[in-house]
């Protein structure tokens, strides 16, 4: 291709000719400082539902257990994207009261395990939640590192470790084994921490940890507890969950979400998934707070539906057509 087309085929573009006035315009599109400080804070609201306090008074039993007796405690939590597994650790981690026997924050620690996790990754991540600046952990220093691990965990008082996304502790089917997969395992490494650690194990991910006993059944004999976050299905639960919100977004009035058909459209916007659920409550807050309003209505919840989602979105709006 020659300079000479090059430039003839950014001449379709000299059109566009951005003012300062243009970039001003955008700015003002953007949300005001009082609608993010209260559309904002929905996604850090924890609601209390069936399935939330099961999970979370087991998480308190094995926090409460896991150092005091010798055999291992541990639990899966699984549920599909979205369905508020990250939020349940989030909010457990957040709650721990203070105590003398752990530092405060590190009585529990949260990990997200990244797909094709290594042993060296695991070990020199955990080193770092403890302060340690070690960027890559070889395979030539790994048992030094882990005796390290080891100690920072009993020093801090660390009690339970919650990885997140832990189906990825699995193998990707077909790629082939490297010099670099040699030694222990993940999985090794989470068994070795819970016998000589004495702590308890938190596995959060999608289905596929029901098939942790296939991955590693002696690390399945230890983390043998099982909770579950499926889906809301429309019923009181889903009612219940979003009354909870209403009632604390106490800046804005969400009071219309509670009609009986806004509540089963809402259903319908969301599919039942929490995350979907925040994600459009938020966005309708911003939208509506920025129109001068101070409850929300039917239009807002159609536009922010259709900012959500997008134009190209497959997905009818179950608020009607339009944007007004």
């Amino acid at each position: 291709m020659t300079a000479s087309n090059v430039v003839d085929e950014g001449d379709e573009f000299s059109d566009f000719d951005f003012e300062d006035q243009d970039i001003e315009a955008r700015r003002l599109k953007m949300y005001s400082e009082k609608a993010l400080s209260i559309g904002l804070p929905i996604d850090q609201m924890f609601i209390n539902h069936p399935a939330f306090s099961e999970a979370l008074a087991a998480l308190d039993r094995i926090f409460q257990l896991a150092t005091k007796v010798d055999m291992p405690h541990g639990m899966r939590l699984i549920g599909s994207s979205g369905t508020g597994k990250t939020s349940l650790l989030k909010y457990f981690q957040r709650s721990l009261p203070k105590s003398s026997l752990f530092v405060e924050g590190l009585g529990a620690i949260y990990l997200r395990i990244p797909m094709n996790v290594s042993t060296p990754y695991l070990v020199s991540r955990l080193l770092r939640l403890y302060g340690y600046p070690f960027r890559r952990v070889t395979w030539d220093a790994m048992e030094q590192r882990i005796t390290v691990l080891l100690e920072a965990i009993r020093q801090k008082g660390t009690q339970v470790i919650m990885l997140d996304e832990a189906h990825n502790l699995a193998p990707v089917p077909g790629r082939r084994k490297s010099s670099q997969d040699e030694g222990t395992s993940p999985t090794d490494l989470i068994r070795l921490l819970m016998d000589e650690a004495r702590i308890g194990v938190i596995l959060s991910g999608i289905n596929a940890l029901d098939g942790l006993a296939d991955l590693d059944q002696a690390l399945a004999s230890r983390v043998v507890g099982c909770y579950r976050f499926d889906p809301f299905k429309y019923d009181a639960t889903w009612i219940g969950l979003v009354k909870g919100f209403v009632q604390q977004v106490s800046q804005f009035d969400l009071r219309l979400l509670l009609d009986k058909e806004m509540s089963q459209r809402l259903y319908k916007a969301t599919e039942g998934n929490l995350r979907s659920l925040k994600r459009l409550l938020t966005e309708v807050v911003l939208v509506a707070v920025d129109s001068g309003a101070e409850t929300a209505e039917v239009s807002h919840i159609r536009k922010a539906y259709g900012l959500v989602y997008g134009a190209a979105s497959l997905k009818e709006n179950p608020f009607g057509s339009g944007t007004a």
